[in-house]
């Protein structure tokens, strides 16, 4: 079995390879610069603890002091968790249900697509999902030094993760409540969960004080008083249950509980539940208190619940494969290859928006807005580069331009990037504002608080915008980017 997770471990490694020199994507470029910044100055605690978790921004800040920055030293440090995902899933699963059902949920969660496209980007989530299954193993294991270490890290890479140390501290106190006597040992894993709750209490204070919120400025339906059976609960459940492939899988799950029902009635193992508990109430309150959200949309949200959903989908496998070996490794090798067929097709397609699973297709052609696109395609289709590309050689014109002339933005926040340039602009969640930014909108609703003459970058594809730009401003176009037809055109903007 060890030669199996060595393989999985070589097979991250040998794609973390292979794309290298792959730059991140616009989040990812988002996260790399304010880790840069971390670094660069003195740590400034309303700008680097508070606003985002800041665990990654550090971890990976003191990285580029060390090495330097490159797109290398990313991926090297997305690796780290990828292959800690797939081996804490071994670990956990073995747990569970044995060494077949942990190799079994590790091989799918090492080729799901979801996984491979988060691995070679920068983000929070892959890393949440690597930390979540290491604070699940520990709790397994009681081992609850590591735990309360591991749990801290957790909080404070995403929000996401004080929902499964709540979970986790929630089937503590159930399970205790049901033991005949209290322990030394349960004050212990109390203390040990009770840890990362209190910094996470500390951070969110300080985000309320500083930054106006305690978590981030989105509300939740929950916390509004509102239906949480809304449209984005479906979108969520889709993306973790249908596309890519998973929609097989699920089909699966749902056959083997039946089965499992039919057979196990009498015979019920209080012990797996009590191991499940912290899973099953995470994956219920992921469902009533994030996935309904309005804009917590990409797919990649949902990474934290992959593991969990491959070790159920072992389970499955095996339960209907009758513990035949050869026909349980005959099926999870199938997925692997299925998954690796939408992954290659992914990264090599020339329209980033077409799929092989027909499922998927049907989806994103029926509501393009769950944003498929957005994090388990896109960002490993080698045509983004070209995206990236253009925004590099829009830095190094506007670097020209008059220093004094302030750079505005038209909509999009990738151009965060811009954070590395002269004129600094950055946006975002917890990110360094160096000077003042402006939307496209505030031309149209308050043209007389902007300073001109004024840069404009806006995307070549906007044309509507432009037409009104003509309309109330002296426009003059100053540079047209231009990488394989993608790109922006960068105006000078004056009063008439």
């Amino acid at each position: 079995m060890q030669k199996k997770i060595a393989f999985l471990c070589v097979f991250v490694m040998a794609y973390t390879l292979y794309f290298i020199d792959l730059p991140p994507w616009w989040d990812g470029t988002t996260t790399a610069v304010t880790a840069l910044d971390t670094i660069k100055n003195n740590i400034n605690l309303y700008v680097d603890f508070f606003g985002k978790p800041p665990f990654i921004f550090l971890s990976l800040g003191t990285l580029f002091k060390i090495f330097g920055y490159s797109p290398g030293m990313i991926h090297v440090f997305m690796m780290v968790f990828s292959i800690a995902g797939v081996i804490f899933t071994y670990k956990a699963g073995e747990i569970l249900g044995g060494k077949e059902i942990a190799y079994g949920a590790s091989f799918l969660l090492a080729f799901s697509p979801m996984f491979i496209a988060q691995s070679v980007n920068l983000n929070f989530d892959l890393p949440s999902m690597a930390l979540l299954m290491a604070v699940y193993y520990f709790y397994l294991k009681e081992n609850y030094a590591l735990l309360a270490i591991f749990g801290t890290m957790l909080v404070m890479t995403k929000e996401i993760g004080i929902l499964f140390i709540a979970a986790s501290l929630l089937s503590t106190i159930l399970i205790s409540y049901k033991a005949e006597k209290k322990s030394n040992k349960l004050r212990t894993a109390l203390a040990a969960q009770l840890i990362p709750v209190i910094v996470f209490i500390g951070w969110a204070y300080g985000n309320y004080t500083r930054k106006g919120w305690f978590l981030f400025p989105r509300d939740s339906p929950i916390m509004k008083f509102d239906s949480i059976f809304n449209e984005n609960l479906i979108m969520r459940s889709e993306q973790l249950l249908v596309i890519n492939y998973n929609w097989i899988l699920t089909i699966l799950i749902i056959c083997s509980i039946l089965i499992w029902f039919y057979r196990q009635r009498e015979s019920f193992d209080p012990e797996k539940i009590k191991m499940l508990l912290p899973l099953i109430l995470f994956f219920f309150l992921f469902f009533i208190t994030v996935a309904p959200i309005r804009d917590f949309n990409l797919p990649r949200y949902v990474l934290v619940l992959y593991p969990g959903f491959y070790l159920a989908s072992a389970w499955a496998i095996s339960v209907l494969s009758g513990k035949n070996r050869n026909l349980f490794a005959i099926i999870i090798v199938f997925m692997a290859l299925l998954f690796a067929a939408q992954s290659a097709y992914s990264v090599y397609s020339p329209d980033p928006y077409v799929f092989l699973d027909p499922a998927t297709q049907k989806i994103y052609g029926e509501n393009p807005s769950l944003t498929l696109d957005g994090s388990g395609v896109m960002e490993i289709n080698l045509r983004y580069v070209d995206y990236v590309k253009a925004d590099i050689e829009l830095i190094g014109f506007t670097n020209t331009t008059e220093p004094s002339a302030p750079l505005l933005l038209n909509r999009f926040n990738h151009y965060s990037i811009f954070g590395a340039a002269n004129k600094g602009i950055d946006i975002g969640y917890g990110q360094k504002t160096y000077r003042e930014y402006k939307e496209l909108g505030d031309f149209y609703r308050s043209p007389d608080t902007i300073a001109y003459p004024a840069i404009l970058v806006i995307e070549n594809f906007n044309i509507f915008d432009l037409e009104k730009l003509y309309n109330m401003y002296n426009v003059t176009l100053l540079k047209q980017i231009r990488v394989n037809g993608v790109g922006a055109d960068v105006y000078l903007i004056d009063k008439e």
